[in-house]
């Protein structure tokens, strides 16, 4: 009997993760994720210069600048630089020291010595909606800080998609094995032992202390030997033959023991002070380390500045992108079926508000005076939803038949002053209120491609420039019709009813008012870059000197400029790089527009469920799908990547929903025994939950049995998760091993909670949201759970291969040891606290008799012995 053929399905779209470039400082705490780009484009209201298509002296500038005096005094300047989106790193640059521009004393000024930074770092990255069309764009990160500066802070973390080489550092303590004769190594025989694989593979040798060496691959903390330039290693076991080359294609851990990094990177010449372009790409996600701001000192000025410009830009392919892009929205989205095909979120992530739209004065009440915004505003509907008291549910359906939400929102009248107040999410009677796809990228125009002055200032003529920047007398030197033909359009787009007399200052000053700096965001503006071409530079030079004669600081900016340039060098090895004409993009705007479609809270579906937990029948999920989605609104599940961990972590305490009361025999505390997805235990909690949710669980056996119903069984596990375990914030953080550190106790049930929540990141499409998940994995570093002292001891007991702890399969003892450093280094900073009877108060942990501290010194030094 024949069969059908069927077609095969295609893979999804893989939806970049966007972040913002830097963290905000946090107020005498740790620093913050920055989710809303009308935070950060105030933040840049406070940068003196680099704001982006222009600079405040009239050059055209098509990045951001981030400096310390500036924007830097809001902003984690310590957390670093950090990668816009999911891409891979092409080419950068290091300098191993600034260099420096000498200004000799002139004018009763004193000689002037001041440092630039050359160094940056590219990162291609793409795009692709709908299937099949493609975009290709670059994310610029320049004036990085140089090697030197890394050199004198050992603390700072160094950006990965560097290539160094690495020396064994005096931390590197492994020897060879006794001989079988009992024979032990030489005193001065220690190093770094190298494996056949990592982290158990079989020894091949050691490398000597000081031994400088070159990787091919890195896994985590551990590098594939490339080379050891001609170092004779020792042998595994003594008495035993090594070969020069037994290193080569071996592992060498890489990461902390001791006290100490093992191997320290070494950065080769070939790698500083040119561009380098490597073999491959260097894979690298948003939020992944970048940088740190560089010196550019000002010559103008002769004052001390650290910054960097951070710029994204594509070539012309951007326009039919956007086009088939907004063409299949406009077809397709009203049919979540279409979405699923690709993989993607059927809602829209932006609310906007369009000009002369009434904010009435209350929810469904107009009311008198209604303001009327002057201005486009876009928000986040996740941003909206996470704020309290600004949405209010129509109880009964509107002249759209729909019951919609209104929203409490801000904008600006004509004026750019402050208004507030409510609009119907859709089909609003007080003006065009719309919710948009992020894949639209509603309101970004790349029609700017009019002709620009060759010297890259903004007006049509370098001598208009010369003369509007010098003061000289001539008539309106800043009127529009001075300015270049792009430059023109641009003061258009912006001061759409300006007259134009003053277009020039206007342009110079659009940054400091939110609303004009929100415009120029979605503005797409095609220049030559100035990463190239310098000779553009002398030619302005030249045109102003012709009245000011020759400045010295003119012919040492020349200098910089033709050190600053790299695209001819870049392009000779990145085939797809653009042409140096290019379309610029606002980084922040592109961000804003994308991060909001990263995390919003999603509503779940019978069939999302099945697709996580797939032992269970069909009509015990719809049982609990009606429950689920009101906890998620109740307890304020306002990201779809806080869903899929409590969903994780669910699934695993009831085996799939199967088991709402805790199993077994009569227990001591009964009848407070554990109840519900989360097991509520103890009469304590039993009466808080009561208490918060108004339900009687207590008063009887029938009251109690409440809990084990699939509507409170659920509601009370929300509870316990957000508001007993506070796990909001990790979970929105993506720390998965915090929360099952907080869940558990411990690491029990650790691999089935990850299975649950790697199936999660693939039926709520929550790729574009992780932040610590790297194919399916998470590190202990980068968890809150390294800086607690008994979740540390926890990771090591659970990893440790000669416990057999149940939870995870997969031992590690280099995690296990991972794990008891870091509980001694916390322990240490404690100040290894004790009881008043002066015994350690760290005791009787997971089953550990007596001193946490003696026992995990115990096993960490049998892991060392056995390694």
């Amino acid at each position: 009997m024949a069969t059908t053929p069927t077609t095969p399905s295609l893979p999804p779209l893989k939806p970049l993760r966007f972040t913002f470039p830097f963290r905000k400082k946090g107020n005498g705490t740790a620093s913050v994720e920055i989710t809303d780009e009308h935070e950060f484009h105030r933040i840049l209201k406070n940068e003196p210069s680099g704001t982006y298509s222009l600079s405040s002296k009239g050059m055209w500038h098509g990045g951001i600048h981030i400096s310390e005096a500036g924007a830097g005094q809001a902003l984690d300047l310590k957390g670093g630089v950090r990668c816009i989106a999911d891409g891979d790193v092409v080419a950068w640059r290091l300098n191993r020291s600034y260099p420096i521009s000498e200004l000799p004393a002139q004018n009763g000024k004193p000689a002037f010595s001041a440092p630039y930074s050359t160094g940056f770092a590219l990162v291609r990255h793409a795009m692709e909606f709908p299937r099949g069309t493609k975009l290709t764009f670059f994310s610029l990160y320049m004036h990085l800080q140089d090697l030197a500066g890394y050199e004198s802070d050992a603390t700072l973390p160094k950006p990965a998609y560097w290539t160094p080489e690495f020396k064994v550092t005096e931390y590197a303590q492994d020897k060879p094995h006794v001989s079988p004769r009992g024979v032990t190594a030489p005193s001065e025989q220690k190093g770094l032992r190298v494996r056949a694989t990592h982290p158990h593979g079989a020894p091949r040798c050691i490398l000597p202390l000081g031994t400088q060496f070159s990787i091919s691959e890195r896994a985590g903390d551990w590098g594939k030997i490339k080379d050891i330039h001609g170092t004779q290693p020792y042998p595994p076991t003594v008495g035993a033959h090594v070969a020069p080359s037994a290193a080569v294609g071996g592992w060498a851990f890489l990461g902390k023991e001791h006290g100490g990094y093992v191997a320290d990177a070494v950065m080769p010449d070939s790698m500083l002070d040119q561009v380098v372009v490597p073999p491959q790409p260097v894979p690298i996600k948003a939020g992944d380390l970048i940088g740190y701001l560089g010196r550019y000192d000002s010559l103008g000025q002769q004052i001390s500045n650290q910054m960097v410009h951070i710029e994204v830009f594509c070539g012309d392919a951007i326009k039919p992108f956007l086009q088939e892009g907004r063409a299949w929205i406009e077809q397709h989205s009203p049919f979540p079926d279409r979405w699923k095909q690709l993989g993607l979120p059927s809602e829209p992530t932006i609310l906007r508000i369009a000009r002369q739209t009434k904010l009435y004065k209350a929810a469904l009440n107009e009311g008198q005076d209604a303001p009327q915004t002057g201005v486009i505003q876009v928000l986040s509907l996740a941003g909206l939803a996470k704020l309290k008291d600004n949405k209010v549910m129509e109880t009964t359906p509107g002249t759209d038949n729909q019951k919609r939400p209104w929203w409490k929102v801000d904008s600006a009248d004509v004026r750019s002053r402050v208004v507030s107040g409510w609009v119907r999410e859709q089909s609003f009677a007080g003006g065009r209120v719309t919710r948009e796809f992020a894949q639209a990228w509603i309101d970004f125009d790349a029609s700017f491609d009019e002709p620009h002055d060759p010297t890259h200032t903004m007006f049509a003529t370098t001598k208009a420039y010369v003369d509007y920047s010098l003061g000289a007398d001539v008539p309106a030197p800043g009127a529009l019709a001075k300015l270049s033909p792009l430059m023109a359009r641009v003061y258009r787009a912006i001061y759409a009813t300006g007259d134009g007399r003053q277009a020039a200052d206007e342009l110079c000053d659009a940054a400091n008012d939110p609303w004009r700096a929100l415009r120029m965001s979605r503005l797409i503006i095609k220049h030559e870059s100035e990463w190239a071409n310098p000779v553009k530079w002398r030619h302005l030079i030249q045109e102003i000197e012709t009245r000011t004669g020759p400045q010295v600081q003119h012919e040492a900016e020349q200098k910089r400029i033709e050190k600053l340039v790299w695209w001819d060098e870049v392009k000779a090895g990145v085939s797809d790089l653009p042409g140096s004409d290019v379309f610029h993009i606002h980084p922040i705007g592109m961000v804003g527009n994308f991060a909001r479609e990263n995390c919003k809270a999603l509503e779940i579906t019978t069939d999302m469920l099945k697709q996580v937990a797939r032992a269970t029948s069909d009509e015990l999920l719809d049982e609990y799908v009606s429950p689920l989605n009101r906890a998620f609104v109740d307890h304020r599940f306002d990201s779809c990547i806080s869903q899929g961990h409590f969903l994780a972590q669910i699934l695993h305490e009831s085996g799939e929903f199967k088991f709402t009361k805790e199993l077994g025999g009569a227990k001591t505390y009964d009848p407070w025994r554990g109840r519900g997805l989360m097991q509520i235990t103890f009469e304590k909690n039993y009466k808080e939950y009561q208490a918060y949710s108004g339900v009687d669980c207590t008063s009887n056996q029938m009251a109690m049995a409440e809990l084990e119903k699939s509507n409170h069984a659920l509601l009370s596990a929300a509870w316990f998760y957000i508001v007993k375990a506070g796990l909001r914030d990790p979970s929105n953080a993506d720390d998965f091993i915090w929360i099952t550190r907080v869940i558990n106790g411990g690491f029990n049930g650790y691999d089935d909670r990850l299975k649950y929540f790697n199936r999660a990141v693939q039926s709520l499409n929550l790729q574009g949201c992780l932040k610590l998940n790297r194919d399916g994995k998470y590190r202990f570093e980068e968890s809150r759970a390294y800086n607690e002292k008994r979740a540390s001891c926890a990771w090591g007991i659970w990893n440790d291969s000669g416990l057999g702890k149940g939870g995870i399969a997969r031992k590690s003892n280099d995690e296990a040891k991972k794990g008891y450093k870091r509980y001694l280094e916390l322990d240490l900073a404690a100040g290894s606290p004790v009881d008043v009877a002066g015994q350690p108060k760290d005791k009787n942990w997971y089953g550990i008799s007596g001193s946490v501290k003696t026992y995990v010194q115990n096993r960490l030094a049998a892991l060392e012995a056995s390694s």
